[in-house]
């Protein structure tokens, strides 16, 4: 009996013994467990937050494709301004004009029985030139530049109006009567090359023409290379030499 009693007594007693630590297991367990719980919420709000920051980045990297693509077209279009800068000054440097230009000269051949009027001039149905003559100018200035410039490589076409007048000096049935004379001319201009055109009023024929039939306008037309001197020497400007 005895003995059956110290059984007893010694497994209550390694109950009593292991209890505490059975209490702190199941502890630990449940600490765990609620360490663990708490991690879900952490883990859920670091998404939350990367989220927004990957938003970010995205928009930075779409910015930055957009410079990128702006700096390229930049220096295309540099590339392009200073390519056409060169071809221009080889062509300065070189002296090749590409352009054509043309110079029209008025001048007045017509003898003492004819006084110039007025004059009128046109180039490709645009008015270039009038003038009255007023205190005897169209008498005085026998040539008159009409123009200079440059032109479309091309045909061009000039019309010329002119009043002339009789002086009565040499026939006095004259004095008084106006001769209108209208001519049209047309003239090719060459690229890189000058044309200059005369229109000259002038007397035709010899004395089997009657006066009345005699004003005329006849052209000339001359060209050159198209250079600074030849420029020059045609307009007589010096600065065109420079």
């Amino acid at each position: 009996m005895f003995s059956r009693l110290s059984f007893i007594v010694g497994i209550v007693s390694l109950v009593l013994l292991s209890a505490p630590l059975l209490a702190q297991e199941s502890g630990d367990g449940l600490a765990g467990m609620v360490d663990g719980a708490g991690d879900e919420p952490a883990v859920a709000a670091a998404a939350e937050e990367s989220a927004p920051a990957d938003g970010a980045d995205q928009k930075y990297n779409v910015r930055l494709r957009e410079m990128e693509e702006k700096i390229v077209s930049m220096k295309e279009k540099i590339f392009a301004t200073k390519t056409r800068l060169v071809l221009l000054k080889e062509r300065i440097l070189s002296n090749v004009v590409s352009e054509a230009w043309a110079i029209i000269v008025h001048k007045n051949d017509m003898g003492g029985a004819f006084s110039l009027d007025q004059v009128l001039y046109y180039m490709d149905g645009k008015k270039k030139f009038f003038m009255r003559n007023k205190d005897e100018i169209l008498d005085k200035q026998r040539t008159i530049e009409i123009f200079s410039g440059s032109v479309v490589p091309g045909n061009h076409t000039i019309t010329v109006e002119m009043v002339y007048k009789g002086t009565g000096k040499m026939f006095t049935y004259l004095q008084g009567y106006k001769f209108k004379i209208t001519s049209k001319y047309t003239f090719y201009a060459s690229q890189g090359r000058i044309v200059k055109i005369q229109a000259v009023g002038y007397e035709k024929g010899d004395f089997t023409y009657s006066l009345e039939d005699r004003p005329a306008v006849k052209f000339k037309v001359s060209q050159y290379k198209f250079d600074k001197e030849n420029l020059a020497k045609l307009t007589g400007d010096k600065k065109a030499q420079e």
